[in-house]
């Protein structure tokens, strides 16, 4: 595994089997998430997943272990934050069960260039997945939609 440019981590009061179904489910991920998603993540699929605000990303799904992890890339000549050559971004999410109703998730991203416009997109993402597992987390343990405030 390439070493990650950052790692975030939150615990999730729900079994392990809740977080990665709020992951990998669509209409899920659509309650805290995305805006819009045409299909969940699955073994060897390619998901587009939209904002209003932001427009659709390309997502490839590269692992898939039921309830411990999920690898995607990102292609950054995709993204509309990125300027310059394409390159690609790993994203892994790992779960662990804390208890039996507690998760440890962990979102991870390697592959970012340590210039100024690749430490600033990945420092945005960084703050993006902290705002994904915070929502995801509101969103399974309480049914609230902080995206709506």
């Amino acid at each position: 595994m390439p070493i990650p440019n950052y790692v975030v981590n939150t615990k999730i009061n729900k079994p392990v089997a809740d977080v990665f179904r709020a992951i990998v489910d669509p209409r899920t991920l659509e309650k805290y998430f995305v805006d819009r998603t045409e299909s969940g993540i699955a073994p060897g699929k390619d998901v587009i997943w939209t904002w209003e605000k932001w427009g659709d990303y390309p997502v490839k799904v590269l692992s898939y272990v039921e309830d411990r992890l999920i690898e995607l890339e990102i292609d950054s000549t995709h993204w509309r934050k990125t300027t310059g050559a394409g390159y690609k971004v790993l994203i892994r999410f790992e779960l662990q069960e804390v208890a039996t109703d507690e998760t440890l998730l962990s979102v991870s991203e390697s592959g970012w260039p340590t210039d100024e416009a690749g430490l600033k997109a990945s420092h945005e993402n960084c703050a993006g997945w902290t705002h994904m597992t915070l929502c995801m987390k509101a969103w399974l343990e309480h049914g609230i939609d902080l995206r709506a405030f």
